[in-house]
């Protein structure tokens, strides 16, 4: 990527998030707890797998592990 490149892709990605940020300041509080809702509901209808909760655990147990670790000052 050359710089003009990057530096039209910044521009972009600014507008994107101002637009965002606008939006996001513009809904109310009721719409935003019902989106809420139902992303937590959408999420709850997707089928567990066994395997992918294995790895999910593998990754909390890694987490806490890492965490314990900075706690005892390594």
């Amino acid at each position: 990527m050359i710089r003009i490149q990057a530096f039209l892709y910044k521009q972009r990605w600014n507008r994107v998030q101002k637009a965002l940020k606008l939006e996001l300041q513009t809904l109310s509080m009721p719409l935003k707890f019902k989106q809420l809702c139902f992303l937590m509901d959408s999420f709850r209808s997707i089928s567990t797998d066994h395997k992918r909760e294995k790895e999910i655990s593998q990754i909390r147990q890694r987490w806490l592990k890492l965490r314990k670790q900075r706690n005892n000052g390594y």
